[in-house]
């Protein structure tokens, strides 16, 4: 298993440089030793352009001439990703934002490297302990998972006690997260989405139920509208996976 992990805080040891190196070492422990990891603050990495310049042929990646091209094949290639990143001003930080915007390319990867082939883990800490902030960024990233058929695991901590390096619990839950990849194996996609003009597969009829119910796009929205009970809000969103998968079963 080849992992990626980017730590976007600008503090070198910070909590969430700290989490995501207890994590590396949990999945050491269980033999996983191919790790990739890059600081965002570091690097050169634009906001995106709109331009849409990476959906045409050959499919190359982004045309800005900047850092996030270094990245670009690691998670190509990588079959973890790690997103280690804080909370500042109830959203995510601006180094991991700015690298989530110009994540168009990584829809152009081929069926071997696709999204639904990979796991996502984000790794975050925040002093505002506000639903309105931490929640809903924990959220967009299982919306993000849930849409591209990525498995997702989240570790949140709140700073306001100190920081985690002195919390054993916390490092604990970091590691143990690393060590449960034990037994990984990449996923063959075999499961279609049902809506037309959707190109997704992904690893089994659960995921696959989650991507309808998480895609928003006129397709998914038009199917949605015909076969589930209610609009999608945050909290329905298991109520309608269960009807989604029901629907899919039914068709097995």
């Amino acid at each position: 298993m080849k992992t990626l992990i980017l730590k976007a805080s600008p503090n070198k040891d910070g909590n969430t440089a700290t989490m995501a190196e207890r994590f590396a070492a949990g999945l050491q422990d269980v033999g996983y030793s191919d790790i990739t990891e890059f600081w965002l603050n570091d690097l050169d990495i634009r906001p995106c352009q709109a331009c849409n310049q990476c959906f045409q042929p050959p499919f190359a990646g982004c045309v800005l001439d900047d850092d996030f091209m270094t990245i670009h094949p690691a998670f190509r290639d990588a079959d973890l990703l790690v997103f280690a990143a804080p909370v500042y001003w109830w959203h995510l930080c601006a180094q991991m934002k700015t690298f989530v915007d110009r994540m168009h390319p990584m829809l152009t990867f081929g069926r071997e490297n696709a999204l639904p082939t990979k796991d996502l883990v984000f790794l975050t800490a925040h002093l505002a302990n506000d639903p309105y902030g931490v929640e809903l960024v924990i959220r967009m990233f299982e919306s993000i998972a849930g849409w591209a058929g990525m498995g997702f695991d989240a570790v949140r901590f709140h700073s306001v006690a100190g920081h985690v390096r002195d919390d054993e619990r916390k490092l604990a839950e970091a590691h143990e997260l690393g060590r449960s990849f034990i037994n990984w194996a990449r996923p063959e996609l075999s499961i279609g989405c049902p809506v037309e003009n959707c190109p997704f597969l992904f690893r089994d009829v659960d995921a696959a139920a989650l991507h309808l119910v998480m895609a928003a796009d006129e397709f998914h929205l038009a199917w949605k509208a015909e076969h589930l009970s209610a609009v999608h809000t945050i909290a329905n969103t298991r109520d309608l996976v269960a009807e989604a998968l029901e629907i899919l079963r039914s068709k097995e």
